[in-house]
């Protein structure tokens, strides 16, 4: 039987679809009968209403309906065939556009019959015009569609043609249509199946462009694996995706599929949904591809397309690109566990039951069931499943394995976890197979993974280095397993449970068990999984949370206890803060998770890490990104209520809750299952945020209690705020302010920065009118404080004070205002001076200087107008100052310097002895003296103490003297021990130096103890070795001492200059390696080592050992190794060689061994000499165990850390087993004992990559 008739054809050419439709079917039947490098171009739908040619192919062969060459095409659907035609030939004629008409065959097509078809062909043919001219009516199209079975079937379903199709047979365009539209409108993308599958998308496509064959293609489903080739083949480049969609079948019979084979000459893409494949060989054999989808359980030997878990963002995307919010789309993608079919269930697309419902022993996964999800190297997770299964691990594990391997399996392992594919699709399915003695199973597992804490598992060797890593008894999995199979209980409330009368009831009272009363140990315990357990029974949590807080010590807050962590100080409390969180975006728990959060605020003792119960409320309330599902008036309710109980941390939070400019908000923890039918993509509109604004201003004003810093936080929000809400507490504030007691004159202070801000920049968007900052100027004049002291003292607290009139700024002119704001704080200064000495006397002035936040502005204020002789020595008083004040009189000498000269230093210092001043203080006044040859020849003719005291104290700055001056200072910080402040002095003028001098300090720093704390900067040890090693002045054994001193900087991370002269010397000197490697490795023989470190201290063989240490470390240079990088193959074995026998002698050969196969490896591998025969000669010749162990490490080493995204999984790892796999291909017989390494190599690399894929395919399921 035809699918397509000329009486369909007919038909069909007198409906509206046929003038779009018809170059579409051309372009497919070219396509399906014509091989796979033809090139067609056939614009369909509304492009045919485009002028241009309507059909162009490129053809390299003859074939039925396809001539060779470029062959030209032109469509008519009108009853005028004739008249179509030569309309069509005589355009052409005179506009062949760039064809070449003798080159190219003109093609004619029509649907309608027309009978003089062939004496109008012989007419044109006449002409001589084209190369030939063919016409096709249609016969020849009924024809054509029969020799393409796969385009006659897709067109048999076209609107208009009216053609019944066989059974069992599909298009790939019909499965992708009844596969993808779901209800409401949804119609899934391909990306949404294809998505983190690239790798086989282009393994498929390049199995199609290739030779017939077989190829199996294997997802959870036969269906998944078919709409994956189709979703595959939509997104393949427009010429492979139209080739396949016209040569594609989906067949559900062997019959059919026979049919189609021996009936059809065109090679199509078959896609078999039959078990037998004895008919799949003879349909390759026709020329046909096979691809055969394959499920979970399908066994297939041939090669296979094996389907990775889908990509989480990837799919995520294609749901909202299909009109899914994101949030729902988050939601179904991972409880759907990445499986399409799931999805597809929550999505509402029609479902059947999976295959394994109907199996007669589904209550063998219900013990995987309750546990949820586990990790079998735990010995505790191991337990548990034999008390849920009543069986050996061992046992349980075979059953599991007939489970894992089923189409839609409930199951997934991923390496030694497993977890359920969607738990929440399983407990709404299994429910009912549940019996008490289940519950009463799974009560007791939570009891034992929970009650006693999670304890920690001691190695059986205390020793190992395993015995650093403790490990827990029960994994993360199986406790989060537990919880989450609570939380699906509890929703399981409104399902009638046989076994279980109320389930919420139950989860509540094992919770309850757990927290009611619970020791702070026991909070720590369960920190990781507590936004489970909130979810699983808020009621629970809460009471045990506000019942713990309301004890005079509550145990709960050693949650916030820091402890040393593995790297820093870190705390337990980050779950707790989530599951609050969590809770409150449900309005029944809003109230109480906020009003717990503001209370841990008031309590929280603070700490290193970022996640603070502040932190967690003020998200929760933002009103520009608010977390919770209440509404605008419980929001409000809410605030008004927690921030009248818990008053000062409610302020907080509301004054955090006012407008910022450059506030940024951050998503908080969200409950997976109570929430999962839940919207939370919320909408914020800005009426909303500016009413929220104002009702936080009113609750501000309402829990003020005249706190001054309180009022003085207020005010400064002001300018942040609306018109209205301003108005409004600059009102409240011009009434209340006398109440509020002003000690720190804190809101004065704030008031005059705001008239500072707005007046200097008065144009800008941001400033304040005039007519406001007028009312705030009111306000301001109203706070001035009436004590001259409080009125004066802010022009000394800050570098740059703010004054209430502003400082205009003007553009481009820096300096020039720098200077002019420099003159008027000086001038306000010392107007304020005045003042200050006619009302408190120069005594009190002075006294100030420990009430001023910056004293050395008040000494340099009272320099300017201080010239007696009496007063002078008055303010040197302060030279007994301790560190906090004393820039005051420094600052005082040093501008008084300026203003005379050095004969007035030399009085003052006179007058300072005459008058009994300690050395020490007499010191304190050369100390900010500038610092050059005048000074230090002064300083030299006083006594001995002041000397030392100047010496040991002054910050040296030697930028603005002579050479001489620099090495003179330098010295005398060498002198008196001074050894870091040398080098930090010494790096501002490093190659003005003389080497002598530099390797001194070097010297000094490394030998001596210096005078002063120790400060070591790598980076300016690093830059004086690089200067000396531009030096011809300084030798060999010098160097070689010094790297020997700094070794642990020169090896540290990072660091630009090895210690290349030592290197250079173990690569030369074996005697100086088998030294170096002694203080590092013991021997076996202890009267040698008793003999080899008779009369050393303890503390002189660490040391020494450490260094050594040190430089094997950071050797690099390897014997024999040219500047070219090639290698004197002689010099390296007889380096090799003379290490060796002299390790023999020291009873060290074995570890001698490891040290030269790592240093072997440090060989480059960018370089055109890799690989270097030379050195895996050397290995090959020694291939001692040691040595081979060594290099590979080292090889392994020299990677270094990688950096990956979370999904990445193990594509780095496997590109260097490739590496590795290369060279021991490549030297597996040359070098046969190298090429073992470089195979061990490869193997570790594979295991490291199946690891990470593991890793990768959980991290998918979960986040």
């Amino acid at each position: 039987m035809k699918l397509v008739t000329r009486d369909n054809l007919e038909s069909w050419a007198k409906t509206t679809f046929s003038k779009s439709t018809l170059p579409y079917l051309i372009s497919r039947l070219v396509r399906a009968t014509t091989p796979i490098n033809t090139k067609a171009d056939f614009p369909s739908g509304s492009a045919t209403f485009i002028g241009g040619w309507d059909g162009i192919v490129s053809c390299e062969i003859e074939t039925a309906y396809v001539p060779q060459g470029i062959s030209l095409w032109e469509f008519g659907t009108t009853d005028d065939c004739k008249g179509k035609a030569d309309d069509d030939y005589d355009k052409r004629k005179k506009n062949p556009e760039e064809y070449n008409p003798s080159e190219c065959t003109f093609i004619f097509v029509t649907p309608r019959l027309w009978t003089k078809k062939n004496k109008w062909v012989k007419a044109k043919k006449g002409e001589n015009f084209w190369k030939d001219i063919i016409v096709y009516d249609a016969i020849d199209i009924e024809q054509w569609l029969d020799n393409a079975l796969s385009v006659s079937r897709w067109f048999a379903s076209q609107d208009g043609v009216d053609s019944y199709p066989f059974d069992g047979i599909m298009t790939a365009d019909e499965f992708w249509e009844e596969w993808s539209i779901g209800g409401k409108s949804l119609v899934l993308l391909p990306e949404c199946i294809i998505s983190g599958r690239e790798y086989e998308k282009n393994q498929l496509l390049s199995t199609l462009e290739g030779e017939p064959t077989i190829k199996g293609v294997k997802a959870s489903t036969k269906n998944e694996a078919i709409a994956f080739i189709i979703a595959s083949a939509k997104t393949f480049p427009i010429e492979e995706a139209d080739k396949f969609f016209s040569k594609s079948l989906i067949v559900d019979t062997e019959g059919n599929f026979r049919g189609i084979r021996i009936n059809t000459n065109s090679p199509l893409n078959l896609i078999p949904r039959f078990d037998d494949v004895q008919p799949l060989y003879s349909a390759v054999s026709k020329g046909h591809h096979v691809l055969v989808p394959l499920g979970a359980d399908d066994d297939f030997n041939q090669e296979t397309i094996i389907l990775p878990i889908i990509d989480k963002y990837g799919q995520i995307k294609s749901l909202v690109e299909s009109g899914i919010p994101e949030n729902d789309a988050e939601k179904f993608s991972r409880e759907a566990g990445r499986n399409i079919t799931i999805l597809k269930k929550l999505l509402g697309f029609p479902y059947t039951k999976a295959k394994w419902m109907e199996n007669g022993n589904v209550r063998e996964i219900i013990p995987a069931l309750l546990i949820g999800r586990w990790n079998e190297n735990f010995v505790g997770d191991i337990e548990l499943i034999e008390k849920l299964s009543g069986q050996k691990y061992s046992e349980y594990v075979a059953t599991l394995n007939k489970w894992k391997n089923l189409e839609e399996s409930p199951l997934i392992q991923i390496g030694e976890t497993w977890r359920l594919t969607s738990p929440l699709d399983l407990w709404t399915n299994l429910s009912f197979l549940l019996t008490p003695k289940d519950f009463e199973d799974l009560q007791e597992c939570f009891e034992l993974a929970f009650r006693s804490g999670n304890p920690t598992i001691e190695p059986e060797d205390r020793n190992s280095f395993s015995a650093y890593f403790s490990k827990r008894k029960y994994s993360n999995w199986s406790r989060e397993g537990l919880v989450q199979s609570l939380i699906l209980i509890g929703r399981l409330n409104e399902v009638k449970i046989s076994s279980l009368k109320n389930p919420q009831n139950f989860v509540d009272a094992l919770i309850f068990e757990l927290l009611d009363d619970a020791s702070g140990e026991v909070w720590i315990s369960v920190d990781h999984e507590l936004p489970l357990i909130a979810e699983a029974s808020p009621e629970s949590f809460l009471n045990a949370v506000k019942k713990s807080l309301a004890k005079e010590q509550p145990e709960i807050m050693d949650m916030f206890m820091e402890n040393d962590g593995f790297i820093d100080k870190t705390s337990h409390h980050t779950g707790l803060l989530w599951a609050l969180e969590s809770l409150a975006w449900l309005p029944e728990y809003l109230l109480d998770s906020s009003l717990i959060l503001l209370t841990l605020s008031r309590l929280d003792p603070g700490g290193r890490l970022s996640n603070r119960p502040s932190n967690s409320i003020a998200e929760i309330f933002k009103p520009w990104h608010y977390q919770t599902l209440a509404s605008f008036d419980e929001r409000t309710r809410v605030l008004r209520y927690i921030t009248e109980k818990e008053r000062k941390s409610g302020w907080s939070l509301l004054i955090r809750m006012l407008p910022d400019r450059h506030g940024i908000a951050h998503p908080t923890h969200k409950m997976r299952w109570r929430m999962f039918d839940k919207n939370t993509n919320l909408s914020y509109t800005y009426e909303e945020i500016w009413k929220t604004h104002s009702e936080v201003i009113e609750m501000l004003i309402s829990i003020f209690d005249n706190d001054e810093l309180k009022f003085a936080q207020l005010i400064e929000e002001i300018p942040n705020l609306y018109s209205q809400d301003r108005k409004r507490v600059l009102e409240w504030a011009d009434n209340i302010y006398q109440n509020v007691e002003q000690i720190d004159f804190s809101s004065w202070e704030s008031i005059r920065k705001i008239l500072n801000q707005h007046r200097s920049h008065p144009d800008t968007d941001w400033a304040l009118p005039e007519s406001e900052l007028a009312k705030l100027e009111t306000l301001y004049n109203k706070l001035q404080p009436t004590d001259t002291i409080d009125k004066y003292i802010w022009l000394f607290n800050d570098h740059w004070p703010d004054f209430p009139e502003g400082f205009k700024y003007v553009e481009n002119d820096y300096n020039e205002r720098h200077i002019q704001q420099q003159n008027r704080i000086n001038a306000e200064r010392e107007i304020a001076i005045i003042i200050l000495l006619e009302e408190l006397g120069l005594s009190g002035t002075v006294e100030l200087r420990k009430k001023v936040k910056e004293p050395w502005h008040l000494g340099n204020a009272l320099a300017g107008i201080m010239s007696s002789r009496d007063e002078v020595l008055k303010v040197c008083e302060c030279l007994y100052d301790d560190k906090d004040t004393i820039g005051f009189i420094h600052n005082f000498i040093y501008q008084k310097s300026h203003q005379e000269n050095f004969d007035w230093v030399k009085s003052l210092i006179l007058d300072l002895q005459e008058n009994g001043y300690s050395n020490k203080a007499i010191s304190n006044a050369l100390i900010p003296l500038n610092q050059n040859q005048q000074l230090w020849d002064f300083i030299a003719s006083l006594n001995e103490e002041i000397q030392n005291e100047y010496w040991q104290n002054v910050n040296p700055n030697f930028y603005r003297v002579s050479y001489n001056e620099k090495t003179f200072g330098i010295d005398k910080l060498l002198n008196y021990k001074r050894f870091f402040s040398a080098i930090d002095v010494a790096n501002h003028f490093i190659d003005e130096l003389p080497s002598n001098l530099l390797s001194e300090i070097l010297s000094k720093v490394g030998t001596e103890e210096a005078n002063e704390a120790p400060r070591f900067k790598g980076y300016e040890i690093e830059r004086i070795f690089e200067e000396l090693d531009k030096r011809k002045d300084i030798d060999k054994s010098t160097l070689i001492k010094l790297e020997w001193l700094f070794l642990p900087i020169l090896d540290s991370y990072g660091t630009r200059r090895s210690p290349k002269v030592l290197e250079e010397e173990l690569a030369n000197n074996p005697e100086f390696f088998i030294e170096i490697l002694k203080w590092v490795y013991l021997p076996k023989d202890r009267a040698l080592l008793d003999k080899e470190r008779e009369r050393l201290s303890d503390d002189l063989i660490q040391n020494r050992a450490k260094q050594a240490y040190h430089l094997l470390h950071s050797w690099k240079k390897i014997p024999g190794m040219k500047e070219d990088k090639s290698i004197d193959a002689p010099t390296l074995q007889e380096w090799v060689l003379k290490v060796r026998q002299l390790a023999k002698t020291v009873d060290r050969l074995e570890v001698a061994d490891s040290e030269i196969g790592k240093v072997l490896a440090q060989y480059p591998e960018n370089v055109p000499e890799w690989p270097p025969e030379a050195i895996f000669q050397c290995i090959e010749d020694i291939n001692t165990r040691s040595i081979k162990s060594g290099y590979s490490t080292a090889m392994f080493n020299k990677r270094g850390s990688t950096t990956r995204g979370p999904y990445d999984g193990g594509n780095i790892e496997r590109t260097k087993a490739r590496y590795f796999e290369k060279l021991e291909t490549d030297f597996q017989y040359k070098y046969p004992n190298v090429a073992e390494i470089f195979k061990y190599m490869k193997q570790r690399y594979l295991e490291d990559a199946k690891r990470e894929d593991e890793e990768a395919q959980r991290n998918k399921l979960e986040y």
